[in-house]
């Protein structure tokens, strides 16, 4: 596969325009699209908050909009081997897709595509060399996102990657399954309540780091607060299957 990797991003705030520079979803012209992320989806989402929380910025909620509209797009562009914010074929604008998706606000909304990468350490690393890319990621407007990759190996990239960001936090789509993570964030074998205790010291930043952390985003929100503390307690009592 060609490992050229290419980016483009566009904001659009309050009406007014102004270009900055593996879901299997049918792209229909009505945004027919599953709005569930995947693992690596997932990974960027944390990618993102950290990076905000790093620098005092709010975290970003996941929207089962906007994450319809990055998966239709990110779709659109693989099954039909091109690269562009406007959807090839319909004439329609991101802002346009938005609003197709559900996502029909008056606010803040911007699109960061990539191409050429598979992972999200690569994408979210990308972007972050863009100015553009970069300013869409910590602009502090922004709270909501959307995330959609998407594959075909018959085109130029093969990968490619969407997100959506937007002012207004909607609704954040329920997880594709629960648990999602194991919450065996000590790396003992299990999930009991020393996990729960671990979490809920990780997320009121009482310690700085979890021995396994990528056991800890249970329900799949993209990190790691009180509500995974409490699945981690219902799987330690046997209320609630860990993930095979």
């Amino acid at each position: 596969m060609n490992t050229t990797i290419i980016l483009a991003v566009i904001i659009l705030t309050l009406g007014a325009g102004m270009v900055l520079s593996l879901h299997p979803a049918y792209a229909g012209p009505n945004c027919t699209a599953n709005s569930d992320i995947d693992s690596e989806e997932r990974a960027l989402l944390t990618l993102l908050n950290d990076y905000r929380a790093e620098r005092g910025i709010s975290r970003l909620t996941m929207s089962e909009t906007l994450n319809r509209a990055a998966s239709w797009k990110s779709q659109h562009m693989a099954s039909n081997g091109y690269f562009s914010h406007d959807d090839i074929g319909l004439g329609r604008p991101f802002r346009d897709r938005l609003r197709d998706c559900g996502y029909d606000y008056n606010t803040w909304m911007a699109e960061n595509i990539g191409a050429g990468s598979e992972t999200a350490a690569e994408t979210f690393a990308q972007w972050r060399e863009s100015a553009g890319h970069n300013a869409n990621m910590l602009n502090p407007d922004f709270n909501a996102i959307g995330i959609g990759r998407a594959y075909d190996d018959a085109t130029l990239y093969g990968w490619y990657w969407t997100a959506e960001f937007g002012g207004v936090v909607d609704a954040a789509p329920p997880p594709a399954s629960l648990p999602t993570a194991n919450g065996d964030v000590d790396c003992t074998g299990g999930a009991t309540s020393i996990d729960a205790l671990l979490v809920l010291q990780f997320s009121a930043r009482l310690i700085d780091t979890l021995p396994c952390p990528n056991e800890g985003d249970v329900n799949g929100d993209g990190r790691i607060g009180p509500l995974d503390a409490a699945l981690i307690l219902q799987m330690s009592a046997g209320l609630l299957a860990p993930p095979d």
